[in-house]
């Protein structure tokens, strides 16, 4: 908005750019523009986020390629729990300020395909007795599209409206293999294939370009449960239990291993990895639906704060979350801004006792 001092379009024809935190190509951009330095052609944002056992961290650069269209190129990686392999997503997109008062995004992002061993019987080579090792995979490939609406103006009252939706593809995979004297031999493999897609609503309101009140939205479909989309089935279990020797190490196993597996999802496919942070919370498993309303504060040109609260509604049978959370942005010059996000989530599943923990995000851009 142009009664936004952060917000409005500098002088000489530099257009506005929309962004977020860092990885924000899919479009979570549209939330909230950021200056860019009268003439810069190019920024470069860092971010890392951690809490709960959670890691992210993201590298977005954008170059301009005319006086209204910007070039994004993204990665992000996460570590939903220790001791699991990491996620990697690379993304390219392109922005476009139509005229006065239209933004327009789209993107296009790749999952590399990662894999996860959980053992759940020990090889024992003085009887000659092969381990047994559950692997699971995933990758994904995904479109994003989004237009937002600006009321670009410097009165006391304006607003901003925005739209978008993402669609990704995701590969499932499990496997079963046994481990003898360090080598893993495949026995059993199987790919579910699981395609979802969140459309989403935002709203923002501004007064007297020093307050701002926004509300963002956004429900997800998914082509099948993905609670057991990619999961061992029942017969599997069944199988796979008749032949070990503990029963009941073979459940604790196979259940880790769909808590680790719906952690990923949570972060990989109901939510766009560039939309995890410390002010929405960490998902612990696919999301159904989630609302965020915030109030942010401009104390100084150089000083803002915000206050949010983000309410999660996870897939049937997962409970909710919900996080409070702080944001702080300094600009310590025209061409340089950095921010932190601290946070409280808790964690309310139907069948287990809530949980709580404290997130924590610091980032930074520099426009050149």
């Amino acid at each position: 908005m142009q009664g936004d001092l952060e917000t409005r379009r500098r002088p000489g024809g530099v257009p506005t750019r929309a962004s977020t935190c860092a990885g924000l190509v899919l479009l979570a951009l549209l939330g909230a523009r950021t200056a860019r330095a009268e003439g810069a052609e190019s920024s470069v944002t860092l971010e890392a986020s951690g809490g709960h056992g959670y890691a992210l961290w993201s590298l977005l650069g954008d170059v301009g390629v005319g006086e209204a269209t910007f070039l994004t190129l993204g990665y992000t990686g996460v570590r939903p729990e220790s001791g699991t392999a990491a996620t990697h997503q690379l993304s390219v997109g392109m922005d476009h300020l139509a005229g006065e008062h239209w933004l327009l995004s789209g993107a296009v992002s790749l999952g590399l395909s990662k894999a996860s061993d959980t053992e759940l019987t020990p090889e024992r080579p003085r009887l000659n007795v092969p381990g047994l090792t559950a692997r699971t995979g995933q990758g994904s490939q995904a479109v994003q599209l989004g237009a937002a609406w600006d009321s670009a103006g410097f009165g006391t009252w304006e607003y901003g409206l925005d739209a978008g939706v993402g669609v990704s593809r995701n590969p499932l995979r499990r496997q079963l293999l046994t481990v003898s004297d360090g080598a893993a031999t495949e026995r059993y493999a199987q790919e579910d294939i699981l395609w979802s897609a969140r459309p989403t609503l935002g709203a923002r309101l501004l007064w007297k370009g020093q307050w701002e009140l926004g509300l963002r939205g956004g429900y997800a479909f998914y082509s099948e449960d993905p609670l057991t989309a990619g999961q061992f089935t029942d017969a599997e279990t069944e199988t796979l239990e008749a032949q070990l020797e503990s029963r009941v190490a073979a459940r604790r196993a196979l259940a880790g291993l769909r808590r680790r597996q719906l952690r990923d999802l949570g972060a990989a496919v109901a939510r766009r990895l560039g939309e995890v942070n410390a002010t929405t919370g960490f998902p612990s498993a696919p999301v159904r639906w989630d609302v965020k309303p915030s109030l942010s504060w401009r104390i100084t040109p150089a000083l803002r704060g915000q206050l949010s609260y983000a309410f999660t509604r996870y897939v049937p049978g997962e409970g909710v979350a919900h996080v409070v959370a702080t944001r702080w942005t300094v600009r310590p010059g025209d061409a340089v801004r950095l921010w932190a996000s601290v946070a409280l989530q808790r964690d309310v599943p139907e069948d287990l006792p809530p949980e709580t923990s404290g997130l924590l995000t610091l980032g930074g851009e520099y426009t050149f």
